[in-house]
């Protein structure tokens, strides 16, 4: 019987590790570059690997650099903004364009009632609830989560020595047509 338990016990271990090993935890980069990488580098990922258009691309003081490109990220239409330090590629910041309608946000009152009741979530576009689950998929659960006007709206996955590294996902109200936004950071290279 002890056999036969620990055995049971080997198998729930081995199990639980192999589930685990599934998830990358380290954000180190995104799209084939790697935090780091020089201008020169990801521009020739962006334009050759990735079929990236590029629109614009300045630097706005000494070893800081920025690349605007058009993108097609996993069959979602946007835009990328690359940022360049003298420590290579420490952010890339993309908006993706909303094909369907969302209905508005709705204000949320500040009375105790409405806190007492269920988190409000803001209405998610297709492209937020698929890179949502596929980030999950990647990173496993989110580390913090962001609210607009009383309601979810996005969340962040961190890791590295003081949670550096992260990436941020949220459901942006505003004017233009570009509404969900996904960035990648690198702090340690600002």
């Amino acid at each position: 019987m002890k056999k036969i338990l620990l055995a049971l016990l080997f198998a729930a271990v081995m199990g639980a590790g192999a589930g685990a090993a599934e998830i990358d935890d380290t954000i180190d980069g995104v799209w084939g570059m790697k935090f780091g990488t020089p201008v020169a580098e990801a521009a020739r990922i962006m334009t050759e690997q990735n079929n990236a258009a590029l629109l614009c691309e300045y630097s706005y003081v000494p070893n800081y650099h920025e690349a605007f490109y058009k993108v097609n990220f996993f069959g979602r239409e946007g835009h990328l903004l690359l940022r360049f330090s003298k420590r290579g590629l420490f952010l890339a910041r993309f908006a993706f364009i909303r094909a369907e309608q969302l209905p508005a946000a709705a204000p949320q009152s500040s009375s105790a009632e409405n806190k007492k009741k269920e988190k409000k979530y803001l209405a998610f576009s297709r492209n937020f609830t698929e890179l949502n689950a596929m980030l999950t998929r990647k990173y496993g659960a989110a580390k913090a989560e962001y609210t607009a006007d009383g309601a979810l709206s996005g969340y962040q996955w961190i890791t590295g020595t003081f949670g550096r590294q992260s990436v941020v996902l949220f459901e942006n109200r505003s004017l233009s047509r570009n509404d969900t936004v996904l960035s990648y950071e690198d702090a340690s290279r600002k």
